[in-house]
């Protein structure tokens, strides 16, 4: 079994530290993804926590996902790894090791270069082909998602000058 790995960068007009402000709330990450909803967020001196619903295939296949941020950086990177339970059919499937999300935040020319990773682990050779596939097919999504990023910490730069 091995790894499977995805990345997508995106450079934001505002400075590193207020693009890793935004983005330390979860539903500023999750914001631009359809399929997602942010239910809730618990933020405590331990961590954050966010409480993720998901729906899939028209609501076919839905999942509930507790993401937890397991290490945070300031001004440099944040990493989150997820539990979930899938629901398709009336059955029930728990997957402990959920995709880990890392954030990388980078100074570059007075901007921020933003960069998600999106790391499965131990994925055998039918799920990394399956991962392939879906990669593919999630990539606008996740472009979009970015783009939803840059937006708002953008935004919230502008609102601060």
């Amino acid at each position: 079994m091995t790894d499977f790995t995805r990345t997508y960068d995106i450079t934001i007009n505002a400075p590193v530290h207020t693009v890793f402000e935004y983005c330390r709330d979860p539903r500023h990450l999750f914001g631009g993804w359809p399929a997602l909803e942010v239910i809730d967020v618990t933020t405590t001196p331990d961590g954050t926590t966010a409480y993720i619903t998901g729906k899939w295939a028209k609501g076919l296949l839905t999942e509930e996902v507790v993401r937890e941020f397991v290490e945070v950086v300031p001004d440099e990177r944040i990493v989150s790894t997820a539990h979930a339970e899938m629901h398709i059919f009336g059955l029930t499937k728990e997957v402990s090791e959920g995709p880990i999300f890392t954030w990388l935040f980078a100074e570059v020319d007075g901007g921020t270069k933003l960069s998600m990773i999106i790391r499965e682990k131990n994925l055998s050779a039918l799920q990394r082909m399956s991962e392939s596939v879906s990669a593919l097919a999630m990539a606008k999504t996740l472009h979009s998602v970015m783009a939803d990023i840059k937006a708002g910490a953008e935004k919230q730069a502008a609102q601060s000058r």
